[in-house]
């Protein structure tokens, strides 16, 4: 695993993808293009703009190219999509993408349920994939779904999830995220899984990430545990929002702005401005015309000065 500042914390937004794709609310391309910038502006790591999945898969991602030669146009710096196969890889390369993330489901019903194949196939067709950037010159990184348990057939062996793990290092990836899909993980499950994940990456360029779901309450109290384990990547989204359409209740993510109000508080650094993201929560949640799940927010940010002398 490459080497990194102890205490900073990089936050990759997934609301225009994850966030958006199982929204009840239809938003038109110039208000994602606007959701992206502004998450770019709020000093997210990275954003990821969309999925390149056939629009009858996934109706809400349809737009997905012109969102990405929007925001591509301005800079390629700091943007990243999901890519399901070789086609969705081109067409994000097409619009000016100069990073992707793929995606394998541990599970074999997720990942039937989600790309009509199983995991060893997935992988096989990822492979195609990193081959094919690696000549590119585009950067890959790599998601592992149901890394935590499944909706479909609950638990998952831990050892096929690192297996993933090592297989995304060998080929030199720049992450593997483990993803609580459902938000089915709890702490001390996140701590183990992760530790033995951030020892298979060792000696590779492949950082270890996480990507958790609150689904259950557990979300915030799994991050701050993968923080203490060393974990420094995270996926969050905008308000709250998200879920998986191929997964039965698969509510949202953790919130980007309680995420880096919390770390912060905790003494990391994610060089993301706190204000810029709550008034970007207030504006997405009007956009969309329903309440998010966020509470900073709402509550409002706590002032440094009663953290003085005790979180630091």
């Amino acid at each position: 695993m490459k080497a990194r500042d102890a205490g900073s914390v990089r936050i990759v937004d997934v609301s225009p993808r994850d966030g958006l794709q199982n929204d009840p609310a239809d938003l038109r391309p110039e208000t994602k293009i606007e959701l992206v910038e502004r998450l770019r502006a709020a000093g997210a790591f990275r954003v990821e703009v969309g999925s390149f999945v056939h629009p009858e898969r996934v109706p809400k991602m349809a737009d997905t190219d012109v969102v990405a030669r929007a925001v591509t146009r301005r800079s390629a710096d700091r943007l990243t999509a999901l890519v399901p196969n070789l086609r969705g890889y081109e067409r994000a390369v097409e619009a000016g993408l100069r990073h992707v993330r793929v995606v394998v489901a541990v599970s074999e019903a997720m990942n039937r349920a989600n790309f009509g194949m199983s995991p060893a196939d997935s992988l096989a067709a990822i492979e195609g994939i990193v081959d094919r950037a690696g000549r590119d010159g585009v950067r890959v990184a790599g998601a592992v779904a149901t890394a935590f348990g499944c909706p479909y057939q609950g638990r998952v062996d831990q050892e096929a999830v690192i297996a993933v793990v090592r297989r995304f290092a060998d080929l030199g990836m720049d992450e593997a995220v483990l993803a609580d899909t459902t938000g089915m993980a709890v702490p001390s499950q996140v701590r183990r899984v992760v530790e033995q994940a951030i020892r298979a990456a060792e000696g590779s360029p492949t950082e270890i990430g996480l990507h958790l779901h609150n689904t259950r309450n557990t979300g915030y109290a799994c991050a701050f545990v993968a923080y203490e384990a060393g974990i420094r990547l995270f996926d969050a989204s905008l308000g709250g929002i998200g879920g998986c359409p191929f997964a039965p209740k698969a509510t949202g993510n953790v919130a980007t702005e309680d995420l880096a109000s919390m770390l912060e508080r905790s003494g990391a650094d994610t060089g993301m401005d706190l204000e810029a993201l709550l008034t970007a929560s207030a504006w997405l949640e009007g956009e969309l015309g329903h309440a998010t799940p966020g509470l900073v927010a709402k509550a409002g940010p706590v002032a440094v000065d009663v953290y003085e002398g005790v979180a630091r």
